[in-house]
């Protein structure tokens, strides 16, 4: 199955969930399980973002919020992925690893 389908598909694959929940192990931002989370573009789908593993993120809904309109920002790096917090929480806006990629 397709784990890259650019344009052609807006919506997270099943194939593409599975392949998400195996790098982030649920939400990437706070851990949550699988269950409570949703694929999220990095490059938003509006923006010309590809429906890609190199694109999503699993998030849970709170952390979605933060996302959307809380003013951070996540971005993945040579497949880590990573959140960029607002100015106000960190004024250099360090990147904080996702919660199940302490490690790597």
């Amino acid at each position: 199955m397709p784990l890259d389908v650019g344009r052609n598909e807006r919506l997270i694959t099943p194939a593409l969930r599975k392949a998400l929940i195996a790098r982030d192990k649920g939400c990437a931002r706070c851990g949550r399980p699988p269950r409570w989370t949703r694929g999220h573009h990095v490059q938003h789908w509006a923006d010309g973002g590809h429906t890609c593993l190199e694109n999503c993120v699993l998030l849970c809904d709170r952390c979605h919020r933060l996302v959307h309109h809380g003013g951070w920002d996540v971005r993945i790096v040579n497949g880590i992925v990573e959140f960029l917090p607002p100015a106000y929480v960190d004024r250099e806006r360090r990147p904080i690893r996702g919660i199940n990629q302490l490690a790597a």
